[in-house]
C-alpha cells in the first residue's frame, strides 16, 4: 500500500467525496481536502501532504494562482491539475509552470490511479535518489574525519592533542551533543576523564567513575558497548552523581584484550535515540584512540632509550678519550722532562754568562720550549676535557696535525717514520675535539700496529667532491680476517697481550671513533692485507652533519 497523503482541493462536494472517501482510500492513499484555493495553500504548509490534486477552477482563485503561491514557497510537492473537457490549452500553461500530469473531468477510478501512481512513483525515485545522495554525502564527511584522525595519529605524538580530536570527532559522526574519553586509573581502577568535548568546566573537575557503581565501569567489566535512552524511555540516565542526560553510548577501548578505557557521547538536552551505526562509527574510533595511546606509550619509551643510549655514548667517548690520554701519559711526560732539561740548562747558561747574543740564543731555546710545552698542554687538556658537543668552523690540517704532536715523540721512539701528505683543503664544520680525538685514535693503533718493528705511517688529506678525505696507512701486521667484520664494534681489538695477561687495547677506540664520524654524517672505512699494512679512511661532509643530510 502506497501510503502517502495525497491534498484533494475541489470545490465540488461529490467530487470531493468520490475522491475522499472512495478512491483514495480504498487504494491505500492518506487523504486531506480543501474546497477553496485559499484552504488549499494554508493545508499545503500545515498537512505537508506528499501530492497536491487539484482543481482547475476554483470559487477564490484558478488553480494557475495556487500553483504560482506553491512556486513562490519554493515547494517541490508534485502537482495534478484536474481540468474539464475543452481546456487543455489552459493545462499547456500549467505544465509550463511545473504541473506533473492532469487529468480531464469526468474520469475513472483506474485513470485516477494510474496518474496518481505515475506521479508518485517519481516523486518516491526522487526522494530515494536525494536520500542516498544525503547518505553518501554523510559518508563521505565521515570518512574524511576518519581520514583526518588517521593522519593526526601517525603524524602527531601529543596525546592530549589526539584524544581530544577523537572525541571532538565522536561528537560529530554521531551528532551528539557532547563527548569524553575516560581511562582506567592503573593504581585506584577508577576511570577518570582524559579528554572531552562540550561537558564544561564543572563536570569536568574532580570526573572521576567507580567501575563497580557506574554504566561506564560496567562497559570496562564486559568489554561491550552500552547504548541507553532516548525517544520513548521516559527517563533520565546517570553518568555520574549530578550528571543526569537523556540518551548515551559507550564503547570500550580495547588494548591486547584488556579494556583501558570508555569512548562516550550522550545528549542532555535532545531525547534523541543512538543508532547501531553511530555505535560503529564510535566503535572506529576508539580503535584510532587505542592506536594513539599505543603509540604515545612507545613513543615515550623511545625518546627515553635514545636518552639513555645518548647518555651512555657520551660517557663511552669520555671513557675512550681518558683512555687514550692515559697511554699518552709516558711519552708526555718524557717530552715535559726533555723541555724541563732544556729550560733549566739554558737557563742556567744565560745565568753565568756574560756574552749577550749567547744569553739571547739561551733565552730564546728557552721560549720555544715553553711554547711547545704550552701547545702539548692545551692539545692534552682537549682530548681530557668534559663538555658538550660544539660545532664549528674547523682546519683539518691543523686538528691532524696537534694529534701527531701528542704521538710524535712516541711515533719517533718507536722507529716510524711520518709521512704527510696534506693537501689545502676548505675547512669543515665540526666538533673540533672529536675529530681530533678520532686521529688520535687511529695513530695510536697505527703505532700499535708496526711495534716493535716499526715501518712507515702515511697520513694523506685531501677534498673529494663535498668532502675531506683523511687516510692512514701503515706498514703493520694488518687486522686479521676474523675480526674485520666486528672490527667498530665495542671491546673488539687487534692488540695482544701485554705481560701478565694485560690487554694492550680496550677495544672501545675504534668503535668511539665509528661513533663519533657517523655522529658528523660521515664514514670511516679499513683496508687491509695480512703482514702488509691496513689503511683507515675517514671522510666528513665539509658542511658538517645538516649539509650531508641534504645531499
Amino acid at each position: 500500500m502506497p501510503g502517502e497523503k495525497v491534498l484533494v482541493v475541489e470545490d465540488s462536494l461529490d467530487v470531493l467525496s468520490f475522491l475522499a472517501e472512495d478512491v483514495l482510500p480504498y487504494h491505500g492513499y492518506r487523504v486531506a481536502t480543501a474546497t477553496t484555493g485559499q484552504e488549499g495553500l494554508n493545508k499545503v504548509s500545515s498537512e505537508e501532504p506528499d501530492m497536491l490534486l487539484l482543481d482547475l477552477e476554483l470559487p477564490d482563485m484558478s488553480g494557475l494562482d495556487i500553483i504560482k503561491k506553491v512556486q513562490q514557497d519554493e515547494s517541490d510537492i508534485p502537482i495534478v491539475l484536474m481540468t474539464a473537457f475543452g481546456s487543455e490549452s489552459i493545462a499547456v500553461e500549467a505544465f509550463r509552470l511545473g504541473v506533473r500530469d492532469y487529468i480531464i473531468k469526468p474520469f475513472t477510478t483506474e485513470h485516477v490511479i494510474d496518474v496518481l501512481e505515475r506521479t508518485l512513483t517519481e516523486t518516491r525515485l526522487r526522494r530515494e535518489r536525494n536520500e542516498l545522495t544525503r547518505s553518501l554525502q554523510q559518508r563521505v564527511e565521515q570518512l574524511t574525519i576518519f581520514s583526518a584522525v588517521g593522519k593526526s595519529v601517525v603524524s602527531l605524538m601529543d596525546l592530549e592533542e589526539l584524544l581530544s580530536r577523537i572525541v571532538e570527532a565522536g561528537v560529530y559522526v554521531t551528532r551528539a551533543e557532547e563527548g569524553f574519553l575516560l581511562l582506567v586509573d592503573p593504581e585506584t581502577k577508577d576511570l577518570y576523564l582524559r579528554a572531552g568535548k562540550n561537558i564544561g568546566s564543572r563536570p569536568a573537575q574532580g570526573f572521576r567513575l567507580k567501575v563497580d557503581d557506574s554504566l561506564a565501569g560496567q562497559v570496562v567489566q564486559t568489554g561491550k558497548p552500552m547504548r541507553q535512552g532516548g525517544k520513548g524511555t521516559g527517563r533520565d540516565f546517570k553518568v555520574k552523581t549530578g550528571y543526569l542526560v537523556k540518551s548515551l553510548l559507550h564503547v570500550p577501548l580495547t588494548l591486547r584484550d584488556e579494556v583501558i578505557g570508555v569512548l562516550s557521547v550522550d545528549n542532555q538536552v535532545a531525547d534523541v535515540e543512538f543508532a547501531e551505526e553511530d555505535q560503529d562509527l564510535l566503535s572506529t574510533l576508539a580503535d584510532y584512540a587505542v592506536i594513539s595511546i599505543e603509540n604515545a606509550t612507545l613513543y615515550d619509551e623511545l625518546r627515553k632509550n635514545m636518552e639513555d643510549l645518548k647518555l651512555s655514548q657520551k660517557e663511552l667517548i669520555e671513557s675512550s678519550r681518558l683512555a687514550a690520554v692515559g697511554t699518552l701519559a709516558a711519552g708526555v711526560a718524557h717530552e715535559f722532562n726533555n723541555l724541563l732539561a732544556a729550560i733549566s740548562g739554558h737557563t742556567e747558561l744565560s745565568l753565568v754568562s756574560d756574552d749577550m747574543d749567547e744569553i739571547k740564543r739561551a733565552l730564546g731555546v728557552v721560549m720555544e720550549s715553553v711554547d711547545r710545552a704550552k701547545r702539548i698542554t692545551a692539545n692534552l687538556l682537549t682530548f681530557a676535557r668534559r663538555r658538550e658537543s660544539k660545532m664549528e668552523v674547523a682546519d683539518m690540517n691543523q686538528a691532524l696535525e696537534n694529534a701527531l704532536q701528542l704521538v710524535e715523540r712516541d711515533l719517533q721512539k718507536s722507529n716510524i717514520e711520518v709521512i704527510r701528505k696534506f693537501s689545502a683543503i676548505p675547512p669543515v664544520v665540526c666538533d673540533t675535539s672529536q675529530i681530533s680525538q678520532v686521529c688520535l685514535n687511529l695513530l695510536t693503533n697505527a703505532r700499535d700496529a708496526m711495534v716493535p718493528d716499526g715501518g712507515t705511517l702515511t697520513i694523506e688529506i685531501r677534498q673529494d667532491g663535498d668532502d675531506v678525505v683523511i687516510a692512514f696507512t701503515d706498514t703493520g701486521s694488518g687486522v686479521p680476517d676474523h675480526i674485520l667484520d666486528e672490527l667498530f664494534q665495542p671491546f673488539v681489538t687487534t692488540k695482544g697481550p701485554l705481560g701478565g695477561g694485560e690487554m694492550a687495547g680496550s677495544g672501545l677506540g675504534l668503535s668511539v671513533s665509528y661513533g663519533i664520524v657517523k655522529n658528523h654524517g660521515g664514514a670511516i672505512e679499513v683496508v687491509t692485507e695480512g703482514d702488509k699494512g691496513s689503511t683507515f679512511t675517514v671522510r666528513l661532509p665539509i658542511e658538517g652533519v645538516e649539509g650531508a643530510a641534504e645531499r
